[in-house]
């Protein structure tokens, strides 16, 4: 599957646990001293380069630590196995230098080697890492990648064993944020290697917490050597019901567990809201630049306004995410919280664009094209009764999925669901592959050379807070020119119990377990 469609998938939250995997002989759990009990739907993969799912990323982010990482209430960067980074003036060289003392769960010393395999092994052609398209950057990446002739990454180069240096073939100011997602873990290249124990099973790791056992309902991980953390261990019990871990939480089984969907409602009631976070996953529905037909910057406005948004959050989703009026997801460094001053429903106005657009000439059909799914039907249902309301034809054209995500990005489509999950904590994450002209995730068509030269502007710039600010500068530009109308932003939905403390639930919908405390 390429980059691009695993990229365009569906944001899935699903979170499951066998009841019977915690429960002791007296239909209550014994709660060890020291150990975190949590639910999971069993992560297909403990490998950080394979790692796609929230159960994925979750566990590996207790197993490995990368470059950097994020503090997890504000997602800005800090330091991991790096203990620093210096950059050129241009933004295109950085190099980072190693923590002393970092080692691997086997005891043996982490080397800038490791970093570069590391990022090789993700890099390669063929890998089919979620996390290779972020290394596009680097230079050498295409003949690498792509092209796979080049032996290694060209610009990943290792001056001394506690230094690596990366050298960009453009600037990239918000490079270390790269970094810092859960996939860029670093590996030892002996244990991806060797023929037994398979690597993505019982891992070796760089992280707080190591592989101690599993079963098929238990993963066990426990202290890693020199860990600073004040948790022994964490018992992750995995399963595929996703009543079951919640069902089991409320009994005591379990110290945190996600919400299935059809109890969110029951727990906002009573609990209120405080386990919701924002998830950096985005619904859109986006235009076919390249199609005539969309080309009417006054015909993408009246579809705007014309539609209900919050309806569709209310009726479709139960309130279950969160309103979307820009490109940036909220929780991310950046965001804003309204950049879009034409996203107002008001079908008064889109009649009025309508007419100015069409004064003489008939308004022509929006081919509504969505993945056959029943979410998704029913929010495409709903659009087409607020275009039909203001006398804008409409025809649906479900697709299956697997034919969808390629149709989605195919030039066929008219105004199409568009999926986005951001890749790292930055606006750039977003902005740049979505809208930066001629970028193979650009699947709108959209080219602005302001945009461009805003974007180029904020990748180029030192000083983050200007960064930011030339981004939302950015943001509010693709808002007024409209290649895309915002519907929804995701949500993770946790429970987490009383004898927990200093949980901090991550936009990218996992935790630093390294910070855990428990209640005597």
């Amino acid at each position: 599957m390429t980059s691009r469609r695993r990229r365009l998938l569906p944001v899935v939250l699903a979170v499951a646990l066998a009841a019977s995997a915690c429960s002791g002989s007296d239909g209550r759990s014994s709660a060890p001293e020291g150990v975190l009990r949590i639910g999971l739907e069993r992560p297909q993969s403990l490998d950080p380069a394979k790692a796609q799912y929230v159960a994925d990323l979750l566990v590996v982010d207790q197993l490995f630590d990368g470059l950097t990482s994020y503090d997890p209430a504000t997602l800005q960067v800090r330091p991991s196995v790096a203990a620093r980074w210096e950059v050129t003036p241009d933004q295109k060289s950085w190099t980072f230098f190693l923590r002393e003392g970092a080692r691997f769960s086997n005891g043996r010393a982490i080397t800038s080697e490791d970093v570069k395999y590391t990022l090789e092994r993700i890099g390669r052609k063929g890998s089919d890492s979620p996390a290779a398209p972020q290394l596009e950057p680097v230079v050498g990446f295409t003949a690498f990648n792509v092209d796979g002739k080049a032996a290694g990454l060209e610009g990943v180069t290792t001056p001394s064993a506690g230094a690596v240096k990366i050298d960009l073939a453009y600037p990239l100011s918000s490079f270390p944020a790269v970094l810092g997602h859960p996939s860029f873990g670093i590996v030892p290249r002996e244990a991806v290697e060797a023929s037994a124990p398979k690597f993505a099973e019982q891992p070796v790791g760089s992280g707080p917490f190591m592989f101690r056992s599993r079963s098929l309902e238990v993963l066990r991980l426990m202290r890693a050597p020199g860990a600073d953390t004040a948790l022994d261990g964490i018992e992750v019990f995995m399963g595929r019901d996703s009543d079951a871990p919640y069902s089991a939480f409320l009994r005591g089984q379990l110290d945190w567990t996600a919400v299935p969907t059809e109890r969110v409602d029951e727990v906002v009631r009573d609990r209120g809201r405080a386990g919701f976070s924002p998830y950096p996953a985005q619904l859109f529905y986006g235009f076919n630049l390249r199609n005539p037909k969309y080309q009417d910057a006054r015909f993408r406005e009246a579809i705007l306004r014309a539609i209900d948004r919050d309806a569709i959050l209310r009726d479709v989703y139960g309130n279950r995410v969160r309103p979307l009026d820009g490109v940036v997801a909220e929780g991310v460094p950046g965001h804003q919280a309204d950049p879009c001053e034409k996203c107002r429903y008001d079908p008064a106005r889109a009649q009025a664009l309508l007419a100015e657009a069409f004064a003489n000439r008939p308004v022509p059909e929006v081919r509504i094209d969505y993945d056959e799914d029943p979410t998704q039907e029913a929010v495409a249902q709903a659009i087409a009764a607020n275009l039909r309301a203001v006398n804008i034809p409409v025809a649906l054209r479900p697709h299956s999925f697997t034919d969808y995500v390629r149709f989605a990005a195919s030039g066929q489509q008219e105004f199409f669901r568009l999926a986005w999950i951001g890749a790292y904590a930055s606006p750039d994450a977003f902005l740049g592959p979505l809208f930066y002209s001629n970028k193979p995730d650009n699947v709108t068509g959209y080219a602005s050379n302001d945009f461009d030269a805003l974007v180029r502007a904020a990748r180029e710039q030192e000083d983050k807070a200007k960064a930011e600010f030339v981004y939302q500068t950015a943001e509010k530009l693709v808002m007024f020119d409209l290649p895309v109308v915002p519907i929804a932003q995701y949500e993770t939905h946790t429970l987490v119990s009383s004898r927990v403390r200093d949980l901090t639930m991550s936009a990218f919908g996992t935790f630093d377990a390294s910070q855990v405390k428990l209640a005597d």
